[in-house]
């Protein structure tokens, strides 16, 4: 893809460090939510480029692609363009997810030292994470502060 192999590309996806820094270390600091959609959005386009050279511009033809057993998509895994472009995928919105649970938290006004545990969850575990965050975390505080939503939410409802 632009005249760069795979490999070349891989180091530029550690950028998504990047983003979990500053939701971990930064969770307030005002450039945060955009810095972190920046390398989302950023991630989603090099996973469409990935995608359209894959399928359109690569001189190697796909092996076939059916999504209705495991051994088919582990064929389609194989393929080290479509391996690289899931990989790029699954950091992406990883971190879409974990900047949703910092600014959800946020807007809730959970404490930031319940969330700090949870981003790299979401980071190493997308799905795991989020249901933590969804499942436990959210209706702990609910219950605890008696489902009060605090911060600038509270105020702009008051």
């Amino acid at each position: 893809m632009i005249g760069a192999t795979d490999e070349e590309l891989f180091p530029a996806l550690n950028l998504v460090f990047v983003g979990y820094a500053c939701l971990i270390f930064l969770p307030r600091w005002r450039h945060t939510p955009a810095l972190t959609l920046t390398v989302v959005t950023l991630y989603s386009a090099i996973y469409a480029l990935l995608l359209v050279h894959r399928l359109a511009l690569s001189p190697t033809p796909l092996p076939p692609i059916s999504f209705d057993s495991l051994d088919h998509i582990a064929v389609l895994f194989a393929d080290r363009a479509v391996l690289f472009a899931g990989w790029d995928h699954y950091i992406a919105f990883d971190l879409f997810v974990a900047r949703h649970v910092l600014l959800d938290s946020q807007a809730r006004g959970i404490p930031h030292l319940v969330v700090v545990g949870i981003v790299p969850l979401v980071l190493l575990a997308g799905p795991a994470g989020f249901v933590l965050y969804m499942v436990v975390v959210v209706p702990l505080h609910a219950a605890l502060c008696g489902g009060v939503v605090s911060g600038e939410k509270a105020a702009k409802a008051a």
